[in-house]
Parts: structure tokens; sequence; C-alpha cells
């Protein structure tokens, strides 16, 4: 009996070191779990869509530029093709790219109703200065009297939409950077909480080992000590 009681103590300090093993890991897989997830969805939905927003604007910057520099070359045939094929080129993207942002920005849930809205929104705003601007260069065509005061005045409707259209994409980017900020500082806390778990129970696990170990150690001492003190007795 003694003897099956010392094996049932030793397996018994053997599985509570399991489990505290098992707890330990469980702390790291759930919060590496979580922290992934977190980071999976930052990458996939905010990140990309900080990307996408980064495009936008820049591509808004050289249309502005190219539709600029075609109206001060009227009259100069040459560099006016050469500037209406960077604006085309450019152009060519921006349906798409736009398109995308709407898509990403209607999926992500960081973002309020309002502005997946103001996403939804921008494509219908770029297409209102694109038609103007081509409008604009056939009236051009048709009419090569006329001066660039004139052009930048026939395309004064067309670009009213273009302020808003860049206020709506810096609120949509702000959002993401906040939202990116929020969740890499959640991450980091999430880390350092699991890391704090973690510690304690592998100090309690070596705080149970050492009480076990050493209650284990006492029992089998005991035992051996009667066992000697019965064959003593017997022997007599």
């Amino acid at each position: 009996m003694t003897e099956i009681s010392v094996k049932t103590k030793l397996w018994g300090l053997i599985a509570v070191m399991l489990l505290l093993i098992i707890s330990v890991g469980a702390v790291g897989f759930v919060t590496l779990d979580r922290s992934a997830a977190a980071l999976k969805e930052l990458v996939y939905q905010d990140e990309a869509l900080q990307n996408l927003t980064s495009r936008v604007h820049l591509h808004i910057i050289q249309l502005r530029r190219f539709e600029k520099d075609y109206f001060l070359n009227i009259g100069n045939p040459a560099q006016q093709t050469e500037y209406l094929k960077k604006y085309q080129e450019v152009d060519a993207a921006m349906p798409q790219l736009l398109s995308n942002v709407a898509v990403l920005a209607r999926g992500d849930v960081h973002l309020t109703q309002d502005l997946q809205a103001k996403a939804a929104d921008l494509p219908a705003l770029y297409a209102g200065y694109r038609n103007g601007f081509y409008d604009t260069v056939r009236r051009l065509q048709a009419e090569p009297n006329l001066t660039p005061q004139q052009a930048n005045a026939l395309m004064a409707k067309f670009k009213a939409g273009i302020p808003v259209l860049e206020a709506d994409m810096t609120a949509v980017a702000e959002a993401v950077d906040r939202m990116e900020m929020s969740v890499s500082t959640w991450a980091v806390k999430r880390a350092q909480d699991a890391r704090r778990v973690i510690a304690l129970v592998v100090l309690a696990a070596i705080v149970l080992a050492v009480l076990l170990g050493t209650a284990l150690y006492h029992s089998i001492y005991r035992a051996i000590f009667r066992e000697g003190v019965r064959r003593m007795a017997h022997r007599i």
C-alpha cells in the first residue's frame, strides 16, 4: 500500500506539472491567436486601405498638374498631346483604385457608416471631374482660340467636386491611421498582459513543484523509514 501511495503521489505531481505547462501554452496560444487575427485585419483591411488612399491622393495631384499644364500649353499642340497622354495614363488607373477604396471601406468594421458612405461616393465625384476635363479638351479642340483662363473657367464647375473628394479621402485616411495606432497599441498591451500571466503561472508552477517535491520527498522518506523499522522488528 505504501508503494502504491508513493506512486500515486508521484503521478499526481507529474499531472499537476503537466496541467501547469498546458496552462502556460494555452495562455500563449490564445494571446498569439487573437493578436494574429487583429494584425491580419490590420494588414488586409486598414493597411491596404491606407495604401490605396495614398495612391489615389498622389494620382489626384498628378492629374491636377497635367490638367493645368495642358491648359497652359494652348497653342502648342505637341505639348498638349504629351500632357494629355500623361493625364490619360494616370486616369486609366483611377476608377479601379477608387472602386477598391469603396469596397475595402465598406468591409472595414473600424470605419463609421458616414466614412463608408463617403468612400462609396468617391468614384462618382471623380467621374464628374474627369468627364468635365475631357469635355473641356473637346471644347478646346473645337475652339482653339480659347485662352488658358477661359479653359480654367470652363473647368471650374467640374473641379468643384475635387476638394470634396480630397477632404473625404483625408477623413478616411485619418480614421485608418487612428485605427492602426489603436490596433497596434492593443496588440502590444495584449502581449504584455500575456507575458505577465505566463510569468505568474510559471512562478506558481515552480512554487508548487517545490512544495509537492518536498512533500513527496518526506512521504518517500517516511515510507522507507517505516519499512526499515518493520524489517528490523521482524528480524528481532
